[in-house]
Parts: structure tokens; sequence; C-alpha cells
């Protein structure tokens, strides 16, 4: 498959490259939720989490990690991260990446728990996903 991030990889697409290793690519995406947010790629397509292999996957969250300490040692004070995989999960563009959105203190970005579930739900909820989590055949 092809995307408009595997165009960006090979130049075809104009994009604000950030920083890059062999593997991985990190560019400003075209909406920002904060000052400095950023996306890191695989250079070869995966559309999501579901499908990069270890190795991969491995290597963009090393990239994430180096880009993240080094806001952090600069001006900013910590660093949201974010992949959506799937289209429940509203997953904008088929290529797996993580979105890095730099913070400071007092900056008014409300990412914070907004849930709609009514807590007397909760014991059933999480009986469903400790038994999803214990399904052996999924890796």
């Amino acid at each position: 498959m092809d995307c408009v991030f595997c165009s960006i990889c090979r130049g075809q697409e104009e994009a604000l490259i950030l920083d890059e290793t062999d593997e991985t690519l990190a560019f400003a995406p075209l909406d920002h939720i904060s000052e400095g947010h950023m996306l890191v790629i695989p250079k070869e397509h995966y559309e999501s989490l579901f499908d990069i292999p270890e190795s991969t996957l491995c290597a963009v969250m090393e990239h994430v990690r180096t880009i993240s300490r080094r806001l952090c040692s600069s001006d900013f004070d910590g660093v949201n991260l974010l992949n959506a995989s799937g289209r429940a999960a509203h997953q904008s563009v088929p290529h797996f990446h993580v979105h890095i959105a730099p913070r400071r203190e007092g900056d008014r970005l409300d990412l914070g728990p907004n849930s709609s579930y009514d807590e007397t739900e909760t014991d059933r909820i999480y009986e469903n996903v400790r038994s999803a989590l214990s399904t052996s055949d999924v890796q």
C-alpha cells in the first residue's frame, strides 16, 4: 500500500522534516495540538500497531524517546504521546505513527480523562478487558 506518509518519506510530498534516522522520520503535522507537535513514522509502510514488526516498532519508539528527551532538556517540561490504530480509534492516515505533543507547565492543553462510562460498570468492563488479555492465540 502507498499513502501520503510514504510519499513524504520518498520526498514526493512536502513536509517540514524535523529529524530522521535510517528507519524513521519525524515531521510536523498539518494540524497541531500543541507547540512543537510532531509525528514519528517508520519509513517503511505499516498500517497500524497491529502489523508493524517488533524491530521497527522499537526503532520508532527509540526515536520518539530520543526526541522527547531532547525536547525536555531544552524548554519543554514534558510530552504526551498518542497512537491511534484502527478505524474506531480515528486513525487518520493508514500508516503507523506516533504523535509527540510537547508540553509546558500551565499550557492549558487538556488531554485528561473525560469518560462517559458509568462507574458502576467498572467491574464488568475490566472483567471483559481481563478476558481479552488472557486470550492466548494473539501475541
